[in-house]
């Protein structure tokens, strides 16, 4: 490398690096892409889990990704509505388009779509619900309940009981974990409790389904679904999701609200289960390395004593004889 003064040096360290090869910058182009698309994948397909009864998952699995998709042409009731929009105006014309589908509830639209109950274990041991006065659902990759970028309807039930129905669960319930007020009483014995959650931040409808077996040995919680303005949205025809909620008698007494942390998902040995479709990673491009030299470094050199003039060489001789 030639030798030049700093300033030179610096002004040519500044200029920008030749372009790429056109075969190079198509690589780099595609590795973002890749990039990019896997990235999209995994939070798209991660939205979270119920932690509250404690679900039963398949280790190593994405377990928190949705079951299915569907859209607006699974039933004519919805057409005229615009789905394209911000989530939460897909969640209105969702629920404005509702009563036209003639659907009575949130299941009798998904079951059929999603039969299974994606990667949570249907056959696991039974959690007690004795006491349990909420539902628990949450993505711990981003410290949330609901993804707050997200909108749409929830619904669970136990057994055949219809235990709540919300419009739009994530503006409704946005702590981590959401906390769903949810009555327990109608389980005698053992049941299978299971959520519903269609996710509409896009015109591809995300649907999550998952089950956790409960069991209630104890007395029964009057806490019921806390949705005032689902209901009066229901008073009047085309204005929300189907609202009625079904469920058993109560009795007066309320047992304590837990207040414990939100536990962790539980994993099992692996066994059959129904499987929702496998999430895919595309494969990764390292862009190339850039070598950029570094400024030589110039070593200075060390002066040499001049040799002595005649006259002081013959007064240094004289000094040495005498």
């Amino acid at each position: 490398m030639q030798n030049l003064p700093p300033c030179q040096f610096s002004i040519d360290f500044l200029h920008p690096m030749p372009e790429a090869p056109n075969s190079l910058q198509t690589k780099m182009k595609a590795s973002t892409i890749v990039l990019t698309i896997t990235s999209l994948t995994a939070s798209v397909q991660a939205h979270g889990y119920i932690s509250h009864p404690k679900g039963t998952y398949v280790p190593n699995t994405p377990y928190t990704s949705y079951n299915a998709l569907t859209t607006a042409s699974v039933n004519a009731g919805f057409s005229g509505g615009k789905y394209d929009d911000s989530p939460e105006n897909n969640a209105k014309a969702f629920n404005a388009h509702w009563n036209a589908t003639g659907y009575k509830s949130l299941r009798e639209m998904l079951d059929p779509l999603a039969p299974d109950y994606g990667y949570s274990v249907k056959t696991a041991t039974p959690v007690d619900v004795t006491g349990y006065t909420e539902m628990w659902w949450q993505n711990d990759e981003y410290k949330e309940g609901f993804i707050n970028t997200l909108a749409g309807p929830c619904e669970a039930w136990i057994d055949d009981v219809r235990i709540f129905h919300h419009n739009n669960c994530p503006a409704q319930f946005t702590t981590y974990p959401a906390m769903v007020p949810a009555d327990y009483s109608s389980c005698k014995g053992d049941c299978l409790f299971v959520f519903y959650w269609l996710a509409l931040h896009e015109p591809n409808w995300q649907i999550y389904k998952q089950c956790v077996p409960i069991t209630n040995s104890g007395s029964s919680t009057t806490t019921q679904s806390s949705g005032a303005d689902d209901t009066a949205a229901s008073a009047s025809a085309g204005t929300g999701g189907e609202q009625t909620t079904t469920s058993a008698p109560t009795s007066s007494t309320k047992a304590p609200v837990a207040t414990t942390s939100a536990p962790k998902a539980a994993v099992v040995t692996p066994m059959p289960v129904e499987s929702s479709p496998d999430v895919t990673e595309s494969p990764s491009t390292e862009a190339p390395e850039v070598y950029i030299p570094a400024p030589e470094v110039a070593t200075p050199e060390v002066a040499m004593e001049a040799p002595p003039t005649p006259t002081e060489a013959l007064k240094m001789c004289v000094r040495r004889r005498s």
